[in-house]
């Protein structure tokens, strides 16, 4: 049996409705892609999104807004996190400032709080389905939350991506909100989005700009997301439902879950497990069985002795929406064999 770490579901309604984009005629940028922000728009209650072709890009544009496309300003980010955020910033011009990470994944409070005095961007990544807790916080530069993995994902009741100046997010198919390809920017600040949405569109724009490039959002990507997007509430509960099962499983085994912060509700988008011994050792059992787990990150963007502490000791394992009790049962052998090894 093969159990995959991620795997998206296309049935019938993502056909139906890329069907009707095809025979619209509007495959680029469209009608759909202005449904998927409004519809983003009203999810979040940001007033003003603007959908792009990744979540990559929705990170560099709004660096570059938020900065007035200033030369190698200083944007933080976690040094426990995605290495598209390391691009992101390099290609807005910017200067990476790396924050280091806690056992359990998120920022450390002390040296973020130290460090965002002297950053012009601070971006709070909340971390595989969770939430980052110093969202909280008040910081003297301006922050962008990245909900790219933990979008539905609560704090006192309020969604992430609604903290903050900005939020920026993922359509990219393995994430929550994943169509196929692309990305978000959501603010209350209609200039930062009118300033994002002006380096969109090379063939519309003054030719002394800074910056420019293709990022508009396809139809056919957008209607992908946005189909997604209908059916995330359906692929949560379910998520849910695993998750009560994965804990009661890990109560007998070697490895403690790492969960959320008090007063959190987690998407359950990832489950991940803090191992004593050194993950290099299991992941080869567990592949060998045909079950995909893996590191969070594929490295830590600044070797830290915590981020590699972290990345040495910390499991993902799948949770998938549409599993099976057959896949679950096979699932809960392996970790049952993998961590008794």
């Amino acid at each position: 049996m093969l159990i995959p770490h991620s795997r998206p579901v296309f049935g019938h309604i993502f056909e139906h409705a890329v069907t009707q984009i095809v025979q619209s005629g509007q495959l680029a940028q469209g009608k759909a892609t202005t449904i998927l922000e409004q519809h983003i728009s009203q999810y979040l209650s940001v007033p003003h999104t603007l959908a792009v072709d990744s979540g990559t890009s929705a990170l560099m544009l709004a660096i570059r807004a938020l900065t007035n496309n200033k030369a190698l300003a200083r944007i933080g980010i976690p040094a426990f996190a995605c290495a598209s955020l390391v691009f992101a910033v390099k290609n807005a011009g910017a200067i990476p400032v790396f924050i280091d990470c806690t056992k359990h994944l998120t920022l450390d409070a002390e040296q973020t709080l130290m460090i965002s005095k002297t950053l012009d961007v601070l971006v709070l990544v909340h971390p595989f389905g969770m939430v980052e807790p110093l969202v909280q916080e008040h910081f003297a530069c301006p922050v962008i939350e990245d909900i790219a993995q933990s979008v539905g994902a609560t704090l006192h009741g309020q969604q992430v991506g609604t903290f903050t100046e900005m939020c920026i997010g993922s359509h990219h198919a393995t994430k929550p909100w994943g169509g196929a390809y692309g990305g978000f920017i959501a603010s209350h600040d209609p200039d930062l989005i009118d300033k994002c949405k002006a380096m969109t569109n090379p063939d519309t724009a003054n030719l002394s700009a800074a910056y420019i490039g293709h990022h508009q959002l396809s139809s056919i990507h957008a209607v992908l997301a946005y189909t997604r997007i209908q059916q995330a509430e359906q692929d949560y509960i379910k998520r849910a439902s695993w998750i009560k099962k994965y804990d009661a499983l890990f109560e007998q085994a070697s490895a403690t879950p790492i969960s959320g912060i008090t007063n959190s509700q987690a998407n359950h988008f990832r489950y991940i497990v803090r191992c004593e011994q050194d993950i290099a050792n299991i992941i080869p059992l567990f592949h060998h069985m045909g079950i995909r787990v893996a590191r969070p990150i594929q490295t830590p963007l600044h070797q830290s002795k915590v981020a590699l502490d972290a990345w040495q000791h910390s499991l993902s394992i799948p949770v998938l929406a549409d599993m099976s009790q057959a896949e679950f049962a096979y699932l809960q052998q392996g970790i049952q064999t993998c961590f008794a090894s």
